[in-house]
């Protein structure tokens, strides 16, 4: 006889209750430690220039014209701004809003298609994946448009079983604002994974139904605002220049030209980065790690459940086809970034969740899930400790509150019970909370104080007295974003090769750069005296050399504002 075990997660109970308000925490620990000088602060100071020019039109990155993305996420920054202030926390906190959207959408979208049980574990899987919490900390497009992705996924598939007309104004809503966020990759997604479902569960009557056909005026009513503002900021300025071409057409680009230029590597400085085929599918271990080896054994499972015995109708066939289509087209793309995956998790979740449910309640799943995720949860507990304890140590109480934090996570991890797939699902989701509690109230701020841009502007505004005024500061090094967000104020630029014809009219100024420029660009022909330094290294790409404190002080650099003299 097949021994099954139970898991029923329908009836909550305190220790769902105890995971939602954990999960809630490590998101609430990103609103607390300075924005990364990559995308996150590079796209806050663009809402920063919406904000402080009161010009929400225009895109501009460091008073050059930008050229690249949407709107949505910069209007949002930018009022988010407006309410809470130029600040860390009004920059994330968006970002937490659409990532609780995610989890909401992805749980009611399950509870359509399954029961209760199969919805949770969906919300539990999506909330818990490191790539999904990433997004948060890193607050880039990835959030936004995942939630609209999502959302608009949910309430069109709820119009197609239900024909409700307030459903497909809400999905061409979800699809409106992933285009408005990243362009026609979100809608892409939605239709691919919309017709999956109507092919599997034959609902092509949905097609010769008027109000499905409202979806196209309503999606290009809300996309309208985007169109009219890169036509204000392009079309009627044929003049501009922008990557050493004139005569754009903003309209043209955002409609057509801005995915197929990503797709094809085409416009960028590092056209071709990551262009392996093979390169999302080992990035989604990571990013939705704890259950990516489920969610890949799951994909197999129900593409075989399809394609061999025929079983065509499950509520969730789509999904997995949905996704594996859509990884494996993007995969050729010739220009790939980690942050691509994130998209798709919401998809991932919603496969994964009833295969869980099926495998786990058999022994034969119990044996093969139950070690190995024991094994990564102890693998994953080193890492933590190691991270925390040798490489950026926790300071004053925080030790002590992370050795009982490990120790009950140790405890539960071998504790005895009568229902060991539930235990398994809440182990692993609590393995997840644990490494990112640690990583967003330890070592994420600890690691940031090596971020020479915000700790620049945070010694400038604690030891200058009297004060230097923003508008006598002039960047030399372009990729210190969080200098200027922390400053509230977007620096004007002089390129390196310029600076000796152009410094005669400069004597006054302060200029904000690297020890390395200074000791191999400017070091033959100028005087370079810092005024106030700080500690500096790019902390989005962490080398074993830097978190080791025995070499760290190797790998720094200096972040400085100087003046500049000739010699």
């Amino acid at each position: 006889m097949i021994k099954k075990y139970s898991i029923d997660l329908e009836k909550g109970g305190p220790f769902q209750n105890l995971l939602g308000f954990l999960c809630l925490l490590v998101y609430v620990g990103s609103l607390y430690f300075p924005l990364m000088d990559k995308d996150a602060a590079h796209h806050a100071n663009i809402a920063l220039h919406m904000l402080q020019f009161n010009d929400y039109i225009s895109l501009v990155d460091r008073h050059m014209e930008y050229l690249d993305k949407p709107h949505f996420l910069f209007w949002v920054s930018a009022a988010s701004f407006r309410i809470f202030g130029v600040n860390t926390f009004a920059y994330r906190l968006p970002a937490i809003i659409f990532g609780l959207i995610s989890i909401y959408s992805t749980y009611k979208l399950a509870r359509h298609l399954s029961n209760k049980t199969t919805a949770k574990l969906a919300a539990i899987m999506l909330a818990t994946a490191q790539g999904f919490i990433l997004s948060i900390n890193d607050a880039r497009m990835e959030t936004p448009l995942m939630s609209a992705i999502i959302f608009g996924l949910w309430q069109l598939i709820v119009f197609i079983d239900t024909k409700r007309f307030w459903n497909i104004v809400l999905a061409a809503l979800g699809a409106g604002i992933a285009y408005s966020t990243k362009g026609w990759i979100g809608p892409a997604i939605i239709f691919i994974a919309t017709f999956f479902y109507i092919l599997l569960n034959r609902k092509w009557s949905v097609l010769t139904y008027w109000k499905t056909w409202l979806f196209i005026p309503f999606l290009v009513l809300f996309i309208s605002p985007v169109l009219y503002a890169y036509y204000l900021q392009f079309d009627l300025h044929p003049e501009k220049v922008v990557r050493n071409m004139n005569h754009i057409s903003g309209v043209k680009f955002i409609l057509w030209n801005q995915n197929f230029e990503r797709f094809g590597g085409d416009g960028f400085a590092k056209g071709g980065r990551n262009s392996s085929v093979f390169f999302l599918y080992h990035t989604f271990l990571w990013a939705f790690f704890p259950w990516c080896i489920m969610a890949y054994v799951a994909v197999l499972f129900w593409l075989r459940r399809m394609f061999f015995y025929k079983k065509w109708r499950y509520p969730f066939n789509f999904a997995a086809l949905a996704f594996a289509s859509i990884m494996f087209t993007i995969s050729f793309s010739k220009f790939k970034m980690p942050h691509y995956v994130f998209m798709l998790l919401p998809l991932a979740a919603l496969y994964t969740a009833p295969y869980v449910r099926l495998v786990l309640s058999y022994r034969g799943g119990m044996r093969f899930y139950k070690p190995l995720h024991i094994t990564l949860a102890v693998l994953v507990i080193i890492a933590a400790i190691v991270m925390n304890y040798y490489f950026l140590p926790f300071s004053g109480d925080g030790q002590v509150i992370g050795a009982l934090l490990i120790i009950a996570l140790v405890v539960l991890l071998f504790k005895k019970t009568k229902f060991p797939a539930f235990k398994l699902i809440y182990v692993t989701a609590c393995v997840s909370i644990l490494f990112n509690l640690f990583m967003n109230y330890n070592f994420f701020p600890n690691l940031l104080e090596y971020q020479g841009g915000n700790k620049l502007a945070a010694r400038m505004e604690r030891d200058m007295d009297p004060p230097i005024a923003d508008k006598d500061i002039i960047l030399l090094d372009v990729n210190a974003h969080s200098f200027d967000f922390y400053r509230g104020y977007n620096h004007d630029i002089i390129d390196l090769a310029q600076l000796g014809n152009k410094l005669p009219s400069l004597k006054d100024k302060y200029f904000l750069l690297t020890s390395k420029m200074a000791r191999e660009s400017l070091a033959d022909s100028f005087i370079v005296k810092p005024v106030i330094i700080a500690d500096d290294y790019n902390v989005t790409t962490l080398k074993l050399k830097f978190l080791n404190p025995e070499t760290r002080a190797s790998k720094l650099d200096t972040l400085m504002l100087a003046k500049i003299e000739p010699k």
